[in-house]
């Protein structure tokens, strides 16, 4: 398919830097929540079946790490140390 250079306009990366932010905080809530002792559970018609709190927090640190990694590569380019 080739290089294609498209010039995204500010506001668009802005917005999408935004809800980069945004999930993170929400992960971060989440994870804080279960370290208080909230549990998470998969269930069927409102009965809880399996705690699923362990893998709930994987996936949550999971979104922290990759957020960080693309606010790091947002970083680099706009103070001209990225790749």
């Amino acid at each position: 398919m080739g290089n294609l250079d498209r010039l995204v306009p500010a506001g668009i990366i802005e917005q999408w830097v935004f809800h980069l932010r945004r999930q993170r905080s929400r992960a971060m809530d989440a994870i804080w929540l279960m370290d208080q002792g909230y549990t998470v559970h998969d269930g069927r018609n409102g009965v809880p079946i399996d705690d699923v709190t362990e893998r709930a927090r994987k996936e949550q640190e999971t979104v922290i790490a990759e957020v960080n990694d693309l606010l790091a590569l947002y970083d680099g380019i706009n103070l001209g140390t990225a790749d």
